[in-house]
């Protein structure tokens, strides 16, 4: 069902489904059109979101976030219909049902994770700088000090930049070969003067791989937000650019 609309809002704006395989019981999504657009309320658009995948009494869980690896825990009942910001970190992490955790980005990359064994979900904003800091080891860790096997989870890439369409300079690739070592395959393509192309959701997916999940249950939508005119994107759009919310929740029982 990936990049399939499941819902609109009245803003006009839709809601696409993202895989989780091998994950029953969990949903995951992220905003399209007017649902990211500058102006709107983000509470609005996580609602809608909300609604659209099927969770419309959910509470909307979201941070602010500093493109760090902080990692912050969501542990007490949900309240129907309430959204609420958890605290300042770029991961979010909870086994609550009925909770629909939420990150933001126009051009990072967003990651959410499920765990059918134990209920544990987990939303990521990884930006070069927080994809550098392995933010998303942070998750991995916080995760499985919580007693979750990291071969059972399923994980789901939503939108983000391209490399081909992602230039960057020479501090920007050092830091992530400081982090990573040797790039994945097929991550940076040489640019001019110096310069590269990366494609940072790579790194992450090298991440999730190192760690030991499986390939079968690791997914990327494929959508380059940078080529998608109903998807923000901070490179073309600079200050106008609006923000794609990604989020996964678990299903009530």
């Amino acid at each position: 069902m990936d990049g399939q609309s499941v819902g609109r809002s009245t803003a006009g704006g839709t809601v696409s489904r993202l895989s989780l395989p091998g994950a029953p019981g969990f949903v995951a999504g992220f905003t399209r059109g007017a649902l990211t657009a500058r102006a709107l309320d983000p509470d609005l658009a996580g609602r809608a979101l909300a609604e659209a995948l099927g969770v419309p009494e959910a509470e909307v869980v979201r941070l602010s976030q500093v493109h760090g690896r902080a990692t912050l825990t969501f542990e007490e009942p949900p309240r129907e219909r309430r959204t609420s910001i958890l605290g300042t970190g770029d991961a979010i992490l909870s086994s609550q049902p009925d909770v629909l955790l939420v990150v933001a980005s126009a051009d990072c990359v967003p990651i959410v994770l499920a765990d059918p064994v134990t209920g544990w979900i987990a939303a990521i904003h990884a930006g070069w700088r927080g994809t550098a800091l392995r933010v998303l080891d942070a998750a991995l860790d916080a995760l499985e000090a919580r007693g979750v096997s990291l071969r059972n989870l399923s994980a789901a890439f939503g939108p983000s930049i391209a490399r081909d369409r992602y230039e960057v300079g020479p501090e920007v690739l050092a830091a992530l070969h400081d982090a990573y070592g040797v790039a994945p395959e097929g991550a940076v393509a040489p640019g001019a003067g110096g310069k590269a192309f990366v494609g940072v959701a790579a790194f992450n997916e090298a991440a999730l791989l190192g760690r030991g999940l499986d390939p079968a249950r690791i997914h990327r939508s494929g959508v380059c937000n940078a080529a998608e005119s109903d998807l923000p994107s901070w490179r073309r759009d600079r200050p106008g650019a609006g923000r794609i919310l990604t989020g996964v929740v678990r299903l009530p029982a």
